[in-house]
């Protein structure tokens, strides 16, 4: 049979033509006139993106290197912030913040919930005052989990000197985020996520009150010194080499984005509609979808007893050419996620899933086909039904 390889991970995703196209032509040199139009062009693309009118930073890095960027130029050694840590994601947030030698606050949210916004509060009235920053994800990639930015955003803007920095990697581009509207201090993203290019960009956004905690803390950097980043950046170039084709794919891609009927808000609205078909599909084949308060991005979902993940996923690969994702830690082998971010549609989706049920009626674990899709179609109609009008 011939198979249609697709890419339905929560990062990487599926690469848009027009940023493999772009990123094939980029060849220019980045100390040029060319280069300059061409990546202030881009940090706008990302000002909208993001939704802000704060600076938007641009490192040759994954989304860790900016996770790490914004612990680096936020505190000092010795300074009292709270990690939030519900998955592989936060977890990893956590430990940066001890390599700088931090006083990590560590809430440990159980894998496939949400943190309390009230476990937060209790925190802060804790520690008097003494927080500096609060450290968590928009959505926790491990778990498919979404927190409740705007509760905890109100919190920290409560503090006398808190920031709040926020892992946006699978948020921007998957739910309705506005950082300026939510009074996100420091929001990080990664070009393979809802861009739908190749990894190996990152960006932040950073407010004014995190350029000031910046401009004041004596942490050790480099690399990531955004202090060394800000007047190139606003001059169309950066501190060291940038990644040029990247840059340039990055362009592309926001340019498509923009021209969606709603914009980013589209993406998310499609990635949103994608999700919701999954976990009608989930429920129809007797599966149980993992978050409690599941995000838009991806959709973990626990196998049927005896029934190992990568029995599906291995089977999807073989057989349909697709390509999901495995659980993280103590979850490898218990569930499957299925991603819905960037460049990914309705027959993407429906596909996978229909594919899915082949696999899961091969071994036994449902006895008919159909159920799942029809869920999903169903789900899809209804959703598409409501989506606001193009005029």
């Amino acid at each position: 049979m011939i198979t249609k390889n697709r890419v339905l991970t929560p990062g990487p995703t599926p690469i848009l033509p027009e940023a493999q196209f772009a990123q094939a032509m980029a060849v220019m040199h980045h100390r040029t006139a060319q280069f300059e139009d061409m990546f202030r062009e881009t940090q706008q693309g990302f000002k909208n993106f993001y939704r802000t009118k704060n600076d938007v930073l641009i490192f040759a890095s994954s989304g860790s290197g900016a996770m790490e960027a914004c612990v680096a130029n936020s505190l000092n050694s010795g300074d009292k912030a709270i990690f939030v840590n519900g998955g592989k994601f936060g977890e990893r947030w956590a430990e940066i913040g001890r390599a700088y030698g931090v006083d990590v606050v560590e809430i440990e949210v159980q894998w496939g919930k949400s943190v309390d916004p009230a476990v937060i509060a209790d925190l802060f009235a804790k520690h008097k005052g003494a927080i500096k920053a609060l450290f968590v994800q928009g959505c926790e990639t491990s778990t498919g989990a979404l927190n409740d930015i705007a509760a905890l955003s109100k919190l920290v803007h409560q503090q006398p000197d808190c920031l709040l920095a926020v892992d946006c990697i699978t948020y921007l581009g998957a739910q309705d985020v506005s950082v300026d509207d939510l009074g996100i201090d420091l929001a990080v993203c990664g070009s393979q996520k809802s861009l739908s290019m190749p990894p190996g960009l990152a960006t932040v956004s950073i407010s004014e009150r995190a350029w000031a905690r910046a401009a004041s803390v004596t942490s050790p950097r480099y690399y990531f010194n955004f202090l060394h980043e800000k007047k190139p950046q606003s001059e169309g170039t950066t501190a060291w080499t940038p990644a040029i084709s990247l840059v340039a794919a990055a362009g592309a891609s926001l340019k498509w984005v923009a021209s969606l009927d709603g914009g980013v808000r589209a993406l998310a609205r499609n990635a949103g509609a994608l999700s919701a078909c999954t976990r009608a599909a989930a429920k129809a084949l007797g599966l149980t979808v993992f978050p409690e308060h599941p995000a838009n991005a991806v959709t973990p979902i626990l196998m049927p007893k005896d029934v190992n993940s990568k029995v599906v996923i291995g089977a999807l690969k073989k057989q349909f050419g697709a390509v999901i994702a495995d659980g993280q830690d103590a979850y490898k082998g218990k569930l499957f996620r299925l991603a819905h971010i960037g460049y990914v549609d309705y027959i993407d989706t429906v596909g996978v899933i229909a594919a899915i049920e082949q696999i899961l009626y091969a071994n036994g674990s449902i006895k008919d086909f159909g159920a799942g899709v029809v869920a999903a179609q169903k789900t899809w109609r209804e959703m598409a039904q409501s989506a606001p009008s193009k005029s």
